[in-house]
């Protein structure tokens, strides 16, 4: 569960990456051969640019999913996907392998090192937000919430 802090420090990065961002269409859901709905993406992906710790974080949350589901997850393309996938598989984080139940797919994971580095990554991540936010009363963090909450969603309505 994300701290409070955690979650202003996301949305300020939203909302910076929503302020650079064209209005470029949201990548298409993959089409699933199984007949199984798709899982809705995040509802407030993170921004852009953190690409690599996104997925590996996407996997440690819902664990081990199809590529074209990563991509759609993550709303980049699957060529863009394969080469932080063979990346982060040469590093150790995570393992791709061939989905027994359709030939066609390549499920990938997490490695108990990805797992680790992930885990470390947020509790670092927490901390810091904490200590960035410490001046702040509870009542201003939330407060500050609640405005970033408005200017996301007035950046949103203004990009449909």
């Amino acid at each position: 569960m994300k701290t409070i802090e955690e979650e202003i420090v996301r949305m300020l990065g939203r909302l910076n990456a929503l302020s650079k961002r064209g209005s470029a269409p949201p990548p298409s859901p993959p089409e699933t051969r199984d007949g199984e709905p798709l899982p809705p993406p995040p509802p407030d992906p993170a921004p852009r640019g953190q690409g690599r710790g996104r997925m590996l974080g996407l996997l440690l949350d819902h664990g081990e999913m199809s590529q074209s589901h990563l991509a759609y997850h993550l709303g980049i393309r699957p060529q863009s996907l394969s080469e932080m996938l063979a990346k982060a598989e040469a590093d150790g984080m995570i393992v791709r392998r061939q989905s027994t139940e359709d030939k066609r797919q390549t499920l990938v994971s997490l490695t108990e090192l990805g797992q680790s580095r992930v885990e470390t990554f947020r509790e670092n991540h927490r901390r810091q937000a904490a200590e960035f936010l410490a001046p702040l009363t509870d009542e201003e963090k939330a407060a500050l919430a609640d405005i970033l909450r408005k200017l996301i969603d007035a950046k949103k309505e203004d990009e449909n």
